[in-house]
């Protein structure tokens, strides 16, 4: 199963991301400061905003709207098929969220007429507790509350103990870089309260104008995007814009010779800021920004000096312990450096800009991370949210604090043990992250835990298994099922996996078909199979000579009616899915 395994890591990979004096506390005025004064502009931005992103102050937010909106809102989703399936690098991945009617009182001010949608990429999406982008504007022409246009309110649930992403938008703003306030919000929808979200500047023609000299130029969100031709077209334009402004970078990127690359790339790149950028993702632990995931970034072209600027964004899965960079959820890979984006590996491949990064890194832990001020920070956030979030969560949270705090302390010995080690990144920047639907799949099984390793594994189980391939359907017979602990799990938390094999009578193979789950989640309830709740993939084994090919991974649904890790409980459900392969460019 090692092609399985390769695979596995390389999809995953490709998705599924200060404090030491008063600055650190309000990043506004440190960013502000690391830009020219936008008053000695004409039409000079006023801000009004500061009183909603006050770090002391949660924002009371009170939403009004149709039960039955509220409903279709928050069960709106999207699946990992729509993300990574077909030609994924056509266009910017397209949003499923609708935008609904609603009142809202905002620290007192009522708006009786906005609109509200659902927000989040994979991880955050919720039912229960989605989060949420209110437009002021949507439905009353140049309606705006304090200057805002939006709220950004995030669930954190990515993020159990509340305060990862402010103290790392504080961190980089703390270090120059641009970067968006943040705050925290209590929300009620029709009377309910829904308890503490974050409440996170929203990356606009707002924040551009207050943190550039010139904030008129185009932005763009960044979401598994990258500066190659084929991947452009990710990247999402707010507000005008159509990717011709990064072709000079991506031009570069891709024809520049190391001699030449520096030299080129001045024009496009403020190289300096760059580094502070990258090496702050390297601080916070940024797993899934730019330059390991080439996600969860903003870039601004700035008409003043031509150039492209690199905004963080989407950091709540920042400041623990256990991460290293590498594919998603890896916890003993690289924890010097991340490189995989073309931008970072090609300045890392070069010695003067390998030596500069690393350096950047080992300045910023003296001038930036100050272990007092930021545990203090923790402190003044868990005593300001304690009183709303104990009441709607619990007391669970605090433990979670505690693996901030660690995360605080540790990171210094840990980061510059790495670097002292002498960090290395080998791989080249990601491949074609697309696949192509091969197959699909439906079928029942009927089994019990424990037997998984049977001698005969057609002799156990029942069910009923067909496949779609070419247009054509072949119904497969007979069919048998086993459970039981993974035998291909390759350590970490224990899992189980239902095989289900099924015989193709026109040439005598047997079709494998294998959904794994942790076993913690090994009970009755409807999955997702893709990466990120259960796995599943399908191998087609020819009797005749012995050997097996992969047929693809699954991404759709399974249904366990049935299923407990006990000995010889009885494992009874159904499945419905594509079967994918990596495509080609």
């Amino acid at each position: 199963m090692q092609r399985v395994l390769v695979l596995v890591s390389l999809v995953a990979a490709v998705m599924l991301a200060a404090c030491g004096n008063d600055t650190a506390a309000n990043p506004d005025a440190q960013a502000d400061a690391a830009m020219v004064d936008a008053s000695a502009t004409p039409d000079a931005y006023v801000d009004l905003s500061g009183p909603v992103f006050a770090p002391d102050h949660i924002v009371d937010v009170a939403i009004t709207m149709k039960p039955a909106d509220w409903d279709a809102l928050r069960m709106q989703t999207r699946s990992f098929n729509s993300i990574i399936e077909g030609d994924c690098l056509a266009q910017p991945f397209p949003s499923p969220f609708s935008t609904f009617e609603a009142a809202v009182v905002v620290d007192g001010t009522s708006f009786p007429a906005v609109g509200i949608h659902k927000k989040g990429f994979l991880g955050s999406l919720d039912a229960r507790k989605p989060s949420l982008k209110i437009t002021f504007d949507e439905y009353v022409p140049r309606q705006e509350y304090l200057g805002l246009e939006k709220l950004t309110l995030n669930n954190s649930k990515q993020d159990p103990a509340f305060v990862r992403q402010c103290l790392t938008y504080q961190a980089f703003a703390a270090a120059g870089v641009v970067a968006p306030r943040c705050n925290f919000a209590h929300v009620r929808v029709n009377g309910a309260d829904l308890g503490i979200f974050v409440n996170v500047e929203t990356i606009d023609h707002h924040l551009t104008r207050k943190r550039y000299s010139d904030g008129s130029g185009t932005l763009y969100e960044g979401t598994l995007s990258d500066f190659r031709t084929d991947w452009r077209k990710t990247f999402d334009a707010k507000g005008g814009g159509d990717g011709s402004d990064l072709l000079p970078l991506i031009n570069v990127l891709e024809t520049a010779t190391d001699a030449d690359l520096l030299t080129a790339l001045a024009p496009h790149i403020d190289l300096d800021r760059f580094m502070t950028y990258w090496a702050m993702e390297m601080l916070s632990n940024h797993w899934d920004g730019y330059a390991n995931n080439q996600n969860n970034f903003y870039i601004y072209h700035d008409p003043t000096t031509g150039r492209l600027d690199f905004i963080p964004w989407g950091v709540d899965g920042t400041f623990q312990v256990n991460s290293t960079f590498g594919p998603v959820g890896a916890t003993n890979g690289p924890i010097g450096i991340a490189a995989a984006g073309l931008l970072t590996n090609r300045l890392f491949a070069l010695p003067a800009t390998k030596q500069m990064i690393l350096d950047r890194e080992r300045s910023l832990l003296t001038s930036v991370w100050n272990e007092a001020a930021m545990q203090a920070e923790i402190n003044r956030m868990e005593t300001l949210l304690q009183p709303v979030i104990d009441p709607v969560q619990g007391l669970g949270w605090h433990t979670n604090l505690n693996g901030v705090r660690n995360f605080v302390s540790t990171r210094r010995a840990t980061l510059l043990a790495a670097l002292d080690a002498g960090p290395s990144w080998p791989d080249p920047p990601k491949t074609y992250p697309c696949l192509d639907i091969i197959a699909e799949v439906t079928g029942t099984f009927a089994t019990t835990y424990g037997t998984i390793g049977n001698n005969n594994p057609l002799g156990t189980g029942t069910g009923t298994f067909s496949i779609t391939m070419g247009g054509q359907t072949t119904v497969l017979t007979p069919v048998h099922a086993s459970a039981g602990p993974d035998p291909d799990n390759q350590g970490g938390a224990p899992r189980s996996a239902i095989q289900v094999f099924g015989q193709r009578a026109s040439d005598n193979h047997i079709v494998i078909l294998v959904i794994t789950v942790p076993t913690n989640r090994f009970s009755a309830r409807s999955m997702d199979l893709g990466f990120f709740d259960g796995n599943g993939y399908v191998v087609d084994y020819n009797p005749a000579t012995n050997t097996s090919a992969i047929v693809g991974f699954m991404l759709g649904t399974a249904t366990l009616t049935q299923a407990s890790s006990n000995a010889n409980a009885a494992v009874v459900g159904s499945f419905t899915s594509h079967v994918d392969m990596q495509g080609m460019p």
